[in-house]
């Protein structure tokens, strides 16, 4: 997959409208629509997107991304995406609809086929929409096809902004049915302050992305993947308040079986089961006591999962 931050001429090609935030069940009703009308047309496939979220110009409140886009990328790439265009909304958010349209798409891509979901909007005033899309078929020569709303099970409304407010609540079992994986947060390796190896519990730290959007603080039971490999990780998420004074949050991974250096190194911190809320313990013998604990309900599931 080609991944461009502008768009340069390369017609002919069938594209998908939308920032696919997650890049959820319904988001790949509409990727898999695109790809499937590409192959029997013969075109090579483009997703048309943008580097932030286009809402957050208009809302007061900043919306977290679900995924990063290092996820988003390697996502498209094994859906079978040729093309990835990763635009700067600032360059195009005073464009009406009509001049986005034909000025952009058209001009430079001239699609033959354009593919959005039901709710789908673009343009200044977000005047663009999947009916207007319709409207100018014969006019520049594309067929639109609008993928209706996804439900799961046939009966859950799937959409981004649900999947947001269930990971706020840390229900992974929901997440995990909207995205059809589980959620997971990515990064590179840093130096702690090496406590919890000091108590026997060597972890990977990494800092939570500000542009994501955040689980409850706790612990938890996951993965860490490195490179290619899955490995099962006891994960504590929050800002240690038996051991620290501020609010300082902190990702941390114990890997088990696991003594190799990986500072630096990217990796993806998964979370698969939630074991217990964070709790400042008061000191550091009862906390030692919990992790005991933690980790011997860590090492059973760990077995099993390695």
């Amino acid at each position: 997959m080609q991944i461009l931050s502008e768009i340069t001429e390369n017609k002919g090609l069938a594209i998908a409208l939308g920032y696919f935030d997650g890049i959820h069940l319904g988001h790949r009703k509409i990727l898999s629509t695109l790809t499937q009308q590409a192959k029997m047309e013969g075109l090579k496939t483009a997703v048309v997107t943008f580097e932030t979220n286009p809402a957050n110009y208009f809302n007061k409140e900043k919306i977290p991304d679900i995924q990063n886009f290092k996820d988003k990328e390697l996502i498209l790439k094994s859906l079978g995406i040729d093309y990835l265009y990763e635009l700067n909304f600032e360059l195009y958010k005073d464009l009406s609809a009509h001049d986005y349209l034909k000025n952009v798409l058209v001009k430079y891509l001239e699609p033959k086929i354009i593919v959005v979901g039901y709710n789908h909007t673009f343009g200044k005033d977000r005047t663009g929409n999947p009916s207007f899309l319709k409207d100018y078929e014969s006019n520049y020569n594309y067929k639109c096809i609008v993928v209706p709303e996804y439900k799961y099970k046939d009966k859950e409304e799937v959409s981004s902004t649900i999947i947001r407010k269930r990971i706020n609540y840390g229900h992974l079992n929901a997440v995990k049915a909207f995205l059809g994986r589980y959620f997971s947060v990515r990064n590179s390796v840093i130096k702690g302050q090496k406590i919890a190896r000091t108590l026997g519990y060597p972890t990977a730290n990494i800092v939570w992305p500000d542009s994501m959007i955040k689980l409850p603080y706790g612990v938890y039971f996951g993965f860490v993947q490195i490179d290619s490999k899955m490995n099962p990780a006891l994960i504590s998420w929050g800002n240690k308040p038996t051991l620290t004074k501020g609010d300082e949050e902190i990702l941390e991974a114990h890997i088990y079986d696991f003594d190799e250096n990986i500072y630096g190194k990217i990796i993806k911190v998964i979370f698969v089961k939630k074991l217990r809320d964070q709790e400042n313990f008061g000191n550091i013998r009862v906390l030692i006591t919990q992790l005991q604990k933690d980790y011997k309900a860590f090492e059973k599931w760990a077995r099993i999962m390695k």
